[in-house]
């Protein structure tokens, strides 16, 4: 294969985007290893399900300890650096912001660092946010050149880890690559994010029934591009002769009703919402059996307003064809979560 011999570093390979990426380069034929903290044994469960756990070589790294970084990347000597370790739940910045700028700033300092002392001809791609954005402009799509302006502590610090990364590439030839990610989805998804929430909740209510899920706000609205297409994006960045930003987007933008919706659709249900605000509920038409309630104990004080991004230039650059719609993201994810319930496996 063309890839042969060519070897990948991922931290955070137990996440989502980690795990798609690990996939992507396995399947392209790079021997891959992968930073995984010692004692997160649960978080092993994505790599099992892509059939690739006995493939990737895990290795005990902390971003916070930086001779950790040193020794793993000066014995293993990648040629492709991925950074997509970091605390990635924006609610929960504002209820720990030391951890959340310590991992996300300082564990990408010292991947930088350790890339100019012992790695510097290795190529690093860091997966940025679209919250470095903040607000959405006035009129049109954000995009490479938009205003950075978060307005919450893990927009800002993944904007200074951001910033470190150009600082690098500039000022000491670090072929180093940003992509500020708009929201992406899969069935590999925490339950903690409210798409996959919806997934597996509608496939524990189609096979197992029980009371309706609570959701936050169902206006609340986001450019949902879909996480497998983006992993296979990603790679191509590293492939450009010089390194440059990229935004990973679809352009659309979707509420989470109608996220919901193409959910149930796909799940086999027939959705119909009654009542407003606090009082809005679902139910199935066919059956009339209860599916959503909306509660007031998941809105955000500091929700993010809508954000849409423009991929044009990531599209112009590497030849990405783009990503799936929503209702395709949706479905995706809830057959995933059937098929996992069917088979017993409903604690992933």
């Amino acid at each position: 294969m063309a890839n042969a011999g060519k070897t990948a570093f991922i931290f955070g390979v137990t996440g989502q985007d980690g795990a798609l990426v690990a996939a992507e380069l396995l399947r392209q034929g790079w021997t891959v290893h992968g930073g995984s903290r010692r004692g997160h044994v649960s978080k092993l469960w994505r790599l099992e399900e892509l059939g690739i756990l006995d493939k990737v070589n895990l290795v005990n790294v902390n971003l916070l300890e930086p001779f950790q970084i040193v020794e793993a990347l000066t014995s293993l000597r990648p040629d492709h650096i991925y950074h997509f370790a970091a605390e990635s739940f924006v609610a929960d910045s504002f209820h720990q912001p030391h951890s959340v700028i310590a991992t996300n700033v300082v564990g990408t300092l010292n991947v930088l660092e350790t890339m100019r002392i012992a790695a510097p001809g290795a190529k690093l791609f860091f997966a940025s946010s679209a919250e470095v954005f903040g607000v959405p402009p006035a009129t049109g799509f954000l995009d490479e050149t938009s205003a950075l302006q978060p307005i919450n502590p893990y927009g800002v610090s993944k904007l200074a880890a951001q910033n470190l990364v150009k600082v690098y590439r500039e000022r000491y030839g670090i072929h180093a690559a940003s992509g500020i990610m708009f929201n992406h989805e899969s069935p590999l998804r925490a339950r903690n994010f409210v798409t996959r929430k919806i997934s597996y909740n509608l496939a524990r209510l189609k096979l197992a029934g029980g009371p309706p899920m609570s959701l936050g706000a169902l206006d609340a609205a986001r450019d949902w591009g879909a996480a497998a297409d983006y992993a296979r994006a990603i790679p191509l960045t590293l492939n450009l002769d010089a390194a440059e930003d990229f935004v990973f987007a679809t352009g659309r933008k979707t509420s989470v009703k109608q996220f919901f919706e193409y959910a149930a659709t796909a799940a086999g249900y027939d959705p119909v919402f009654e009542g407003h605000g606090v009082a809005e509920t679902c139910r199935d038409r066919k059956t009339g059996q209860a599916l959503a309630a909306v509660s007031e104990k998941y809105f955000r004080p500091f929700d993010t307003q809508p954000l849409v991004g423009n991929p044009a230039r990531l599209k112009e650059r590497t030849g990405f064809a783009g990503s799936r719609d929503a209702a395709a993201v949706a479905e995706e994810m809830v057959a995933a979560d059937l098929k996992r319930r069917k088979d017993g496996a409903i604690h992933v």
